[in-house]
Formats: structure tokens, C-alpha cells, sequence
């Protein structure tokens, strides 16, 4: 059964938590809104913070609003590039997952675990999945068309009323 998806490229970057984003920014700040991404709520910020591996260093865009968890979202190029370990796993399944430090204008966090590769995914509404017959965290097989069209195999599906239709692979992918 055919439906057509959006699919968007999510580059590198990173989800801070509020201790994590106070540490690098200093106490009290609040992210600066650069645009509204597709996600309803979901900005990217004017903030950069360096995230440093053995091997090397990225600048990496801050992702806003702050989170429960501070998360490093690369891809697995990004990794190897800068000598860290990223796991493929879905946003938020951090425990055990790549280390590296974060450094930002203000001060540096030694971050334990929170890098990690996305696993390539779907955003639906709750109305389109009933449509398509999908369910949250089902498996399916993305197809793209064109000159290089291609299938992206073990995409997950995740549903939510607050969520906007939209497939997410990063530049590896």
C-alpha cells in the first residue's frame, strides 16, 4: 500500500538538559529561537556547543526546548570522524550509549552516555497512522522513488497527536 511521507535530514546535533545547558551557557539561560522545525514545538537555536571525541571535534546545532536528558545526535561518519561510540537507537534510549565532551562559552560537561546514531524513523499523527493502519514503534520498509530511488528497511514508525508527518534519515542514510 502506497502513501506518500515527507522525508526530512536530520544533520548532527544536540538535545540539552537544563543542568547540562546551565553548565555551558551559564546559570539561568534560556535558548534563543532560530526557526520552528517541522515537529510542532520542536526549534532548532542560535546556540552551538563543540562536542569533542579522541580524534577530533564537530560544532553542533542546539535543539530546543531542553530535554530530561542531554543527547548527542550524529551520524555514524560523525562518529568514526571524531573517535566516539554511537549506538543506533531511538531518540531517548540513551543508557549505555557513547560518551564524549561538550563544551560550550561558558563551561565543559564530561557527558558519560547521550550519543548516539538515530535509528531512522516516521513521525505520524495519531489520524494518518489509523489511515495508513500503523501502530507506535512498528517496523516497516520506507520506499523512495526517483532516478535513485531505494527502500530503507527497519524504519520506525511513531505516533503521537502531537506529532506532524514526517520521515527522518540522517546524511549517512
Amino acid at each position: 500500500m502506497g502513501q506518500n511521507i515527507l522525508i526530512e535530514i536530520s544533520a548532527r546535533h544536540i538535545h540539552l538538559s537544563k543542568e547540562h545547558l546551565e553548565i555551558l551557557f551559564g546559570e539561568g539561560y534560556e535558548l534563543t529561537v532560530k526557526k520552528m522545525l517541522s515537529q510542532p514545538g520542536q526549534f532548532a537555536c542560535e546556540e552551538r556547543v563543540s562536542v569533542i571525541g579522541p580524534k577530533g571535534k564537530f560544532s553542533m546545532s542546539v535543539l530546543g526546548p531542553v530535554r530530561e536528558r542531554t543527547q548527542v545526535e550524529i551520524s555514524l561518519t560523525d562518529a568514526r570522524t571524531i573517535g566516539v561510540s554511537a549506538p543506533i537507537r531511538e531518540s531517548g534510549d540513551v543508557e549505555g550509549s557513547g560518551s564524549c565532551v561538550l563544551e560550550g562559552p561558558r563551561g565543559t560537561v564530561i557527558l558519560k552516555e547521550g550519543v548516539i546514531a538515530a535509528k531512522r524513523h516516521i513521525h505520524l499523527h495519531t489520524e494518518t497512522a489509523k489511515r495508513f493502519g500503523l501502530h507506535d514503534h512498528e517496523t516497516v520498509s520506507l520506499l523512495t522513488g526517483g532516478d535513485r530511488g531505494l527502500i530503507f528497511d527497519n524504519t520506525i514508525v511513531r505516533v503521537s497527536d502531537k506529532f506532524s508527518d514526517a520521515a527522518h534519515i540522517d546524511y549517512d542514510e
